[in-house]
């Protein structure tokens, strides 16, 4: 069994201590091979990064070679592994379980873990339409995504995941649940204390797959959970618009109303919504 893992834009793996991405973490914490990309741009020079930040530069490479590590793996008698991605490496993530479902590897993905899927791969005045694969494929036991409450930024505009067929529940299969925070403080980077929360949740969900953990790493991160932590900012208020939140999502029960405070202007969510706990 090995982790599949899908760095955000720009993270190498090389970040400060408290600034890493959860998908660092979570790796940190899998008890078990690890195959991990970083993040699109950070294998090229300052133009190059930019572009490939913005754009599908490396994108298609990191797949290819995914799926050729997958390859060797499945060769070895792998047949069961797990993938995580924040980000654009998300959206590569959920793409690479569509890849291996429809080539027909004969691997099954036990648990996928997102953090805020981002699929746009341009500026947005110029958003490029790649055709990436959003759904969720037969070949996923469980997926789980942490979404970013307090995120406005056009820029980073977020995508649900999709059901596997139109007009059918994957409510035994997929959670998605709303986080305190943007996008840095939930997929890691930003806040420590925010990031920490929604990584301890996916921790968890994929605890109960079966994925082996170090129970000394859970523990260290718990410890740095605080749903008080102030968010990063998140854009003009004023400007931009607040992601749309549905009477029937999910929102984690660490999430309690703000409105203004610390000179920020919180995005809280409906009442009658859902409260997911750990």
């Amino acid at each position: 069994m090995a982790l599949y893992a899908f760095d955000g834009t720009w993270n190498d793996g090389e970040e400060e201590a408290g600034q890493e991405s959860n998908v660092i973490r979570f790796q940190e914490a899998y008890r078990g091979p690890v195959c991990r990309m970083e993040g699109v741009g950070t294998r090229e020079a300052f133009v190059g990064k930019l572009l490939g930040g913005m754009a599908r530069v490396g994108g298609r490479l990191r797949l290819h070679e995914m799926l050729r590590k997958l390859d060797r793996n499945v060769a070895c008698g792998d047949h069961t592994i797990d993938i995580v991605g924040f980000s654009r490496g998300a959206a590569l993530a959920l793409h690479f379980a569509n890849q291996i479902n429809e080539e027909r590897f004969a691997a099954e993905v036990r648990f996928l873990g997102l953090w805020d899927l981002v699929a746009s791969f341009g500026p947005p005045e110029q958003d490029l339409p790649i055709a990436w694969q959003l759904t969720l494929p037969d070949n996923v036991r469980r997926c789980c995504h942490a979404m970013a409450l307090d995120e406005r930024r056009e820029r980073f505009s977020m995508t649900r995941v999709r059901p596997s067929r139109e007009g059918q529940s994957d409510a035994g299969r997929l959670q998605e649940v709303w986080f305190r925070g943007v996008h840095g403080d939930v997929g890691g980077g930003r806040s420590p204390g925010l990031s920490s929360i929604a990584l301890c949740w996916m921790l968890r969900r994929a605890k109960e797959q079966g994925v082996l953990l170090d129970e000394g790493r859970l523990r260290q991160y718990e410890e740095w959970c605080d749903p008080e932590a102030p968010i990063s900012q998140p854009g003009d208020s004023t400007k931009d618009l607040a992601r749309f939140i549905h009477i029937r999502d999910s929102v984690h029960s660490s999430v309690k109303p703000r409105g203004w405070q610390g000179g920020r202007c919180h995005v809280d969510p409906p009442s009658g919504v859902m409260i997911a706990k750990d």
